[in-house]
């Protein structure tokens, strides 16, 4: 469910989407030019593959219904199984069957219909910023992040939505056991708010370095000065480590609030009275789906400000 965006002053065109940075685009400087579209905005590009790109959401969808019923299902086997019962074992099995269903075929099916719209991207964004003039160098730089645009679709998109069904759709399943557990769930949720913006902000500022260090990358190899060569690359893995070490950074701060919440709602599910096994089994599983929701934000946020980069250096093409 990554890359960043490509910095730059002069010329900024209008971007995809809300990722939106208005300004005359380049090709607006050449007559010749005007008939080319050349790349996408981010909502024509859904409006182009509208049917593919719903059908395989369509799919992850239907997939995480299921997988948000798991929990639920398993306790109900506990509960019945304990009792001498066997409906509730019949309920898992086709959830089971449901969840892998659906999982497998969306998995066939997206690769397919994102693989197709890369191919015709690429080939859009070469021949118009051949056609404006543009470096060889950064056409080569900018064919590559412009797979971020379909990773969007791909891959941002779908995360996000599990992040919703996994933070939300747990939230709701929780309440019908015990609404303190979700009170203190929810109580996660202002510090991961806080936590989360700090991080996106330092994320933006270090995928944009990393950009401009593989912007140039063409051109090193193309040198082929062991030295500048050794320094290229150097530079590239320290922008890489520094990345990773926000998300790591924010990842700890997050684990320090969660363990919070697991201690506190195990305390209170425990304590209920009449609290069969299969329901604090079940709880404890919602509350583990969510807290992996949760951990799954700032990968997120990183996409989206690597995205937004993306954007900003493929429409910079006057740079």
């Amino acid at each position: 469910m990554s890359g960043t965006i490509i910095g730059g002053t002069a010329g900024r065109a209008r971007g995809p989407g809300r990722f939106s940075r208005g300004a005359a685009t380049a090709a607006e400087s050449s007559a010749d030019n005007s008939d080319d579209a050349g790349v996408p905005q981010l909502d024509e590009l859904f409006s182009q593959n509208r049917g593919p790109i719903l059908g395989t959401y369509s799919l992850f969808v239907f997939e995480n219904l299921f997988r948000l019923a798991q929990p639920f299902a398993l306790g109900w086997a506990i509960n019945d199984l304990l009792a001498g019962r066997m409906m509730g074992l019949w309920v898992l099995v086709a959830q089971h069957v449901l969840f892998m269903t659906f999982g497998l075929w969306r998995q066939v099916v997206d690769t397919r219909v994102f693989s197709r719209i890369y191919s015709r991207l690429a080939t859009s964004l070469i021949v118009d910023q051949r056609k404006q003039g543009v470096e060889e160098s950064r056409i080569a730089a900018r064919s590559a992040l412009s797979r971020e645009y379909v990773d969007f679709f791909e891959k941002t998109i779908p995360t996000s939505v599990q992040v919703a069904f996994s933070v939300v759709g747990s939230l709701i399943m929780l309440g019908f056991y015990d609404w303190v557990v979700v009170l203190l769930c929810i109580g996660l949720l202002g510090p991961a708010a806080w936590l989360n913006r700090i991080f996106a902000r330092k994320t933006r500022q270090l995928s944009r370095k990393l950009h401009d260090q593989l912007e140039n990358e063409f051109d090193v190899i193309r040198n082929a000065d062991k030295g500048g060569v050794e320094e290229h690359f150097s530079k590239v893995a320290g922008w890489r480590v520094r990345l990773s070490n926000a998300e790591a950074l924010n990842f700890g701060a997050m684990e320090a609030f969660v363990l919070g919440v697991i201690i506190l709602a195990l305390i209170r599910t425990c304590g209920l009275p009449f609290v069969e096994a299969g329901d604090i089994f079940a709880v404890f599983r919602y509350l583990m789906v969510l807290l992996m929701g949760v951990d799954q934000i700032p990968r997120v946020v990183m996409q989206l400000s690597r995205m937004r980069d993306v954007d900003d250096r493929i429409r910079n093409v006057a740079e």
